[in-house]
């Protein structure tokens, strides 16, 4: 937990302080908020007088009978803010509104237009979050910015696209100005796998979080927290865990991955190809992901109705995610896997049933307490992300505030 200054010339960062630890421990007493920060008892209280006059904070009634005077909590005003994230997968694009307490107001998915067509795409995302907003009925002067989370590779800091294999024609595309551009919000652009882990990490209840978050969607991706941080990389590209050989004997597909990769084995391309060469399905056309997600939401259901062929592929696509997760396991020492995105709600009936026993069976060092699990967040749990990072932009302490220059 970072400490506070007394200086007068540090009220924005002490504020911040002071917000960030009722974010995440409401319900504190302003006496907790002293401790906890190292501010004094007269900075706690004009900071907390400042953030109730601003909307961001309110006072609730005291619990229990203690004798005397009781502690006033302090919780979060849900209405004091709000963000905006989006999830540019090729097959799916999802809004969600959050509040300042951290929950979903309102979400919606709809079919991404095909990526080829950059403009097309950012004017959709654009009446998305004009939508959401005005269906939700909050102050647009409340909305802190639009987060966006999207296939890499990325430049962070300049807020651009470079060349995503899963998203044609988007080369060097400055996805962060054009949509600042249409929507007049601030906008923050970071990696589908590191914001769906962000998601993961607010949502979870374990102090010491360590784990390896396993991205599944229209592509295949992996995000790492050590210490209850969420490791970004030296260029923000953290991830990129497809071209893992799982199985070197693997059958060579109609794709452009790497033949045995993990990519292979699980993202929906592969699955359906596997189906279509055993007469499961027909083969959709490869360069349309609305058709490929379609066709791998028909695998599932298949295997869900008991049908031997479709069940065969899933089991043998979770041996081969298996052996991908005990590499990273192995790497990372981490003794928690979980795993999300848009497909995993179709694969995890599947996937969930084998993959705790297998994953324990790759690790070199056992371990008696290994988890494998599903998100605890759910599809939109990139989206959510992005609009977790919005706000922790804005409203967490961050030590570059202190820097002269810094905005």
């Amino acid at each position: 937990m970072r400490r506070g200054s007394n200086q007068l010339r540090l009220a924005d960062f002490n504020q911040a302080v002071v917000l960030d630890v009722l974010r995440r421990s409401p319900g504190v007493s302003r006496a907790d908020l002293r401790r906890v920060s190292g501010l004094s008892s007269q900075t706690i209280s004009n900071i907390t007088r400042r953030l109730i006059d601003d909307g961001l904070i309110r006072e609730t009634t005291p619990g229990g009978s203690a004798r005397g005077r009781p502690s006033i909590p302090l919780v979060i005003d849900r209405d004091g803010a709000f963000s905006v994230g989006v999830h540019i997968d090729p097959a799916r694009l999802t809004t969600v509104l959050l509040d300042l307490d951290g929950e979903v107001r309102l979400q919606r998915q709809q079919r991404t237009p095909q990526a080829t067509n950059p403009p097309e795409v950012t004017a959709t995302i654009a009446a998305s979050v004009d939508s959401i907003i005005d269906e939700a009925g909050v102050d647009r002067d409340r909305v802190l910015g639009l987060g966006i989370a999207t296939p890499g590779p990325l430049d962070v800091q300049a807020g651009v696209i470079l060349d995503p294999p899963q998203l044609p024609n988007w080369r060097n595309v400055k996805l962060r100005a054009d949509l600042h551009h249409a929507t007049g919000l601030p906008v923050l652009l970071d990696k589908d796998v590191t914001a769906a882990a962000t998601a993961e990490l607010r949502s979870s209840t374990d102090a010491t979080n360590a784990f390896v978050f396993l991205y599944l969607g229209s592509g295949v991706g992996a995000s790492v927290v050590l210490d209850n941080q969420v490791l970004r990389g030296s260029t923000n590209n953290i991830g990129e865990v497809g071209d893992i050989i799982v199985d070197p004997d693997a059958e060579q597909l109609e794709w452009t991955g790497r033949r045995g990769g993990l990519a292979a084995a699980c993202v929906p391309e592969a699955l359906v190809i596997q189906a279509a060469h055993v007469g499961l399905l027909p083969l959709p056309n490869l360069n349309d992901y609305l058709a490929i997600d379609d066709a791998c939401t028909a695998l599932c259901d298949l295997a869900s109705a008991g049908d031997g062929g479709a069940v065969r592929i899933l089991r043998r696509a979770a041996g081969r995610v298996a052996v991908g997760l005990g590499v990273l396991m192995n790497l990372l020492d981490v003794p928690r896997v979980v795993v999300g995105g848009p497909l995993w709600s179709r694969l995890s009936e599947s996937f969930l049933r084998v993959l705790p026993e297998l994953v324990t069976r790759e690790l070199v060092v056992a371990r008696e307490h290994i988890v494998v699990e599903g998100s605890a967040v759910g599809e939109h749990v990139a989206a959510q992300g992005a609009a977790e990072l919005v706000m922790d932009h804005f409203l967490a302490p961050r030590a570059s505030a202190l820097m002269v220059g810094e905005s």
